[in-house]
């Protein structure tokens, strides 16, 4: 990958989805088993917002009961989406304007994955030649 691939090129593995009824235990518990750090919440009309690591960390800092709070409860509702053909170098600037970690990836409006921070920042170095500082 490099920053003027596709982020689509990026997207390979379903998204990972929660239902906004779900406790935030077990958003944690989907977080851990699927190694990713955001869930992108639905219902059967659709995308309903998205919860992250960093939701649960707050949770708990606040001291939520993970057991009985509801996911619909700390999730996001404002996702900021980006198309499949915006660049690698697009969506590292709509990451770092935003001050997010997590982008929902989408064609025509749908969401059908998610990059993180990581995922962009290994292929912006792709770009860097070796040695180079």
């Amino acid at each position: 990958m490099r920053a003027t691939d596709t982020i689509g090129e990026m997207v390979g593995d379903p998204v990972a989805t929660i239902r906004p009824t779900a406790t935030l235990h077990e958003a944690a518990e989907i977080l851990a088993a699927d190694d990713v750090g955001l869930l992108v919440v639905v219902d059967p009309a659709g995308v309903r917002g998205v919860i992250s690591e960093r939701d649960i960390v707050l949770a708990v800092a606040d001291g939520y009961d993970l057991q009985q709070e509801r996911v619909r409860d700390s999730a996001s509702t404002d996702v900021l989406k980006i198309e499949e053909s915006a660049t690698v170098r697009e969506a590292a600037v709509a990451m770092t304007e935003a001050g997010i970690r997590h982008l929902a990836v989408a064609r025509n409006g749908v969401v059908t994955g998610v990059v993180s921070i990581r995922d962009v920042v290994a292929a912006l170095l792709e770009d860097v030649p070796a040695g180079s500082s």
